[in-house]
């Protein structure tokens, strides 16, 4: 059974420890990666994954403030316990990779009308 030492929530001390605690975190999720495509029979590249994993990291970063840094670093390594010893289901997994992940619904005559469902 996979183990993960437990998550330990500390505050950073000035923003370069949390672009530093950030770094191990991006490293630590970039080395599990054949972990993830065996545990979760992931039928893709590892160079997709590793890619979706960079672009979750780079959505956030621009924030400058370490207390948010601390709160994203405290779910992301909440996010990779779950994903390193298969707490997550398939679907869960596949979630983040799913096309239509910024796409939003059209909401008016003229959006309906464009997209041909009006």
């Amino acid at each position: 059974m996979p183990h993960v030492q437990p998550v330990i929530t500390r505050a950073s001390t000035s923003l370069a420890d949390a672009r530093t605690r950030a770094l191990q975190l991006y490293r630590t999720w970039q080395k599990g990666v054949p972990k993830y495509m065996i545990d979760y029979h992931l039928c893709m590249p590892q160079s997709v994954v590793r890619a979706k994993i960079r672009e979750e990291f780079e959505k956030n970063r621009f924030v400058s403030d370490p207390r948010a840094i601390d709160v994203l670093l405290l779910k992301g390594r909440m996010e990779y316990e779950e994903t390193y010893n298969v707490w997550k289901q398939y679907s869960h997994v596949l979630r983040y990779f799913d096309s239509n992940e910024g796409a939003a619904e059209p909401t008016g005559f003229v959006d309906r009308f464009i997209e041909g469902r009006a």
